[in-house]
């Protein structure tokens, strides 16, 4: 039987699929930060950013600005909503 895990009433995937079209960040595996818009998002965590910047883990700045990018769901550690305040 599968169990069902959910954060607030809110199943995890479909919480993610509502930061569609929102400013993100992305924490990878390998240490990485990226920003940028989410796009799109599937059942295995598979994400497309536009506008996609590669940020300096500590200081926030950007390294790298890399336009559309697709990461592999398997290399992700987290993703939440940009701090617009930033």
């Amino acid at each position: 039987m599968q169990e069902k895990t959910e954060v607030n009433g809110i199943q995890p995937l479909r919480a993610l699929g509502m930061m569609t079209n929102k400013s993100v960040v992305v924490k990878l595996k390998a240490g990485r930060v990226l920003s940028g818009t989410l796009r799109f998002i599937d059942q295995c965590m598979n994400i497309v950013l536009d506008e996609a910047e590669e940020l300096d883990a500590r200081t926030n700045q950007v390294i790298v600005r890399y336009g559309k990018v697709l990461i592999r769901g398997n290399q992700v550690l987290y993703v939440s909503v940009r701090n617009e305040l930033e």
